[in-house]
């Protein structure tokens, strides 16, 4: 199994109310409707005045990290965007975000939201770039992309994907956008990145108010936004080794070949020996303890941030399966999805015959170098 990260290589939130402000390198992505009839004292007629906040975002991944994924398109695969919450205000207890892929190319700009006077140079509600010199959200290009503010970008409504949310909810965007990305690879659309917004029918009420606000590439947080690439890349194949299969909760596993630390775009293979906690005593030569068995086919990995426990790639049935060979067991990660500077912790899930369900948490550590 695979599981394959990449990052934006450029992020902006446009601004319906401040049509020509660029926020391109602003640590925070809002996606919010801030219609000003539903605050307080306020009795602006929206339609009539234009007096509307609606934020939205862009995000976009380069070519050649798109090349990349493309190469692995081969295996059944899963894409899915994620964004993590920073901070939110007046949450309904039902809402829907929409991610759709952007269809006109589109300049990052160097503002941030705060910036007085405000920076102009770069994508805005108004313009795909600079507020003087570039062109502007096209009506062609998109449908209902245009309400009170002339703008707020344009996309092709036949690759919608949507997240809905309730009360209860993981309030993180984890948007599948494995239709957007093939797209990307067939060439159907060209590569422009993908919008979040709320829907038509929460962005022209004007009684609409829901502020999110999401980490962006620029943070100095562990929480990027990216893109989960995974596919099913396992292989389970003991071969002619006749050692046998764990068959209870008294073992131990080892990582023999972990390095400890590894460059971020380093593709490593670790392996994995499990044993009988307690062999069976054997008339030999060698000690029993050097016996090992192969843990089930019905085992996975995970990786954890070793200092904040957020859990970066988590168990998975279909995309983090642990494989087997005749030198015992073993799992591929892709460094390059792993923050710089951090440490790691490995776990490992393995299910029994038995259905018994055991976690192993060894303190089995690495750590990314640049």
């Amino acid at each position: 199994m695979a599981v394959y990260k990449i990052f934006p290589n450029k992020d902006a939130s446009i601004y319906s109310r401040y049509s020509t402000l660029n926020a391109g390198r602003d640590e925070i992505l809002e996606v919010s409707v801030k219609n000003l009839t539903s605050i307080a004292g306020v009795s602006e007629n929206i339609a009539a005045t234009g007096v509307d906040d609606i934020r939205r975002t862009l995000l976009s991944f380069s070519n050649s990290d798109i090349n990349i994924l493309k190469s692995f398109e081969s295996q059944s695969f899963s894409a899915n965007l994620r964004l993590f919450l920073a901070s939110a205000e007046n949450l309904s207890q039902n809402y829907t975000i929409q991610c759709l892929p952007v269809a006109q190319n589109w300049d990052m700009g160097t503002g941030k939201f705060n910036d007085n006077p405000p920076t102009e140079d770069g994508v805005s509600w108004q313009k795909t770039g600079p507020a003087t010199g570039s062109i502007s959200w096209d009506p062609a290009y998109g449908t209902e992309s245009y309400l009170f503010t002339t703008g707020g970008g344009t996309w092709n409504s036949s690759y919608l994907t949507t997240q809905s949310f309730d009360y209860i909810s993981n309030k993180d965007l984890n948007l599948n956008i494995t239709s957007t990305l093939n797209a990307w690879f067939t060439g159907s659309i060209n590569n422009y990145g993908v919008i979040l917004k709320h829907s038509s029918s929460v962005e022209l009420n004007t009684g609409s108010y829901i502020d999110l606000k999401f980490f962006s590439i620029d943070t100095h947080t562990i929480y990027p936004p990216c893109i989960d690439f995974k596919w099913d890349d396992s292989s389970y194949n003991t071969g002619s080794n006749t050692n046998g299969i764990i068959a209870s909760d008294n073992f131990v596993l080892n990582v023999g070949n972990n390095l400890g630390e590894y460059k971020k775009d380093t593709i490593y293979n670790f392996n994995l020996k499990a044993r009988d906690k307690f062999p069976t005593r054997q008339f030999t030569t060698s000690s029993v303890y050097l016996n090992w068995k192969y843990l089930p086919s019905t085992s996975y990995w995970a990786i954890q941030d070793y200092k904040t426990t957020e859990t970066i790639i988590d168990f998975d049935t279909n995309y983090t399966k642990i494989s087997a060979n005749t030198s015992g067991n073993y799992f591929t990660v892709y460094m390059k999805g792993l923050q710089p500077e951090r440490t790691y912790k490995l776990l490992v899930k393995t299910i029994l015959s038995d259905s018994e369900e055991i976690i192993v948490d060894n303190d089995i550590l690495f750590k990314i170098v640049r």
